[in-house]
């Protein structure tokens, strides 16, 4: 689950996203396995045709579902990971996927933790409109043993992080 909204409960502007969650097997509480099997169907008849119009498909391809009155509905494709909805997924696969990907392997599946992920995006104050770039201090000994910090958007000077005007 993404979300886009700038501020607390779906409020602001839009924005690439300012984090994301998963739940365990990939669920979520508000998607059923009905929605969940019909947008895997949708994905991989979208992967047949390309494969019968074009060929083997080798990448990336990321969809993004709706679930609406009248079933699951795409809402878009994108041949790259989500983002931010990849950043708390893929340190989820327990198999050296990259290996897969050089030796074109990923077709016989990943193995993946049974663990709920969240990703938060700490931004600059005022984004996305009036985006301040100032020095960041995030004191990591704060966060739990299994937390992850990605820096993004980001730039060193005198041995002190910035942040730029992005996510």
């Amino acid at each position: 689950q993404d979300h886009k909204s700038a501020y607390i409960n779906d409020v602001g502007p839009n924005t690439g996203g300012m984090g994301s969650y998963s739940d365990k097997n990939f669920m979520l509480p508000f998607v059923t396995r009905t929605d969940y099997d019909d947008a895997l169907k949708n994905l991989k008849k979208v992967i047949d045709t390309l494969r019968t119009n074009y060929g083997k498909y080798i990448g990336i391809l990321y969809g993004q579902f709706i679930a609406t009155k009248d079933g699951v509905k795409i809402i878009e494709f994108n041949a790259r990971f989500g983002d931010p909805e990849a950043m708390n997924v893929l340190p989820l696969i327990k198999d050296d996927w990259i290996e897969k990907i050089l030796d074109k392997k990923l077709s016989s599946g990943l193995k993946f933790e049974n663990k709920a992920t969240v990703c938060k995006y700490l931004v600059p104050a005022g984004y996305p409109e009036n985006p301040v770039q100032t020095e960041i201090s995030v004191d990591e000994s704060k966060f739990g043993f299994n937390s992850k910090i990605y820096y993004a958007s980001v730039y060193e000077e005198n041995g002190k992080i910035f942040s730029t005007h992005s996510r």
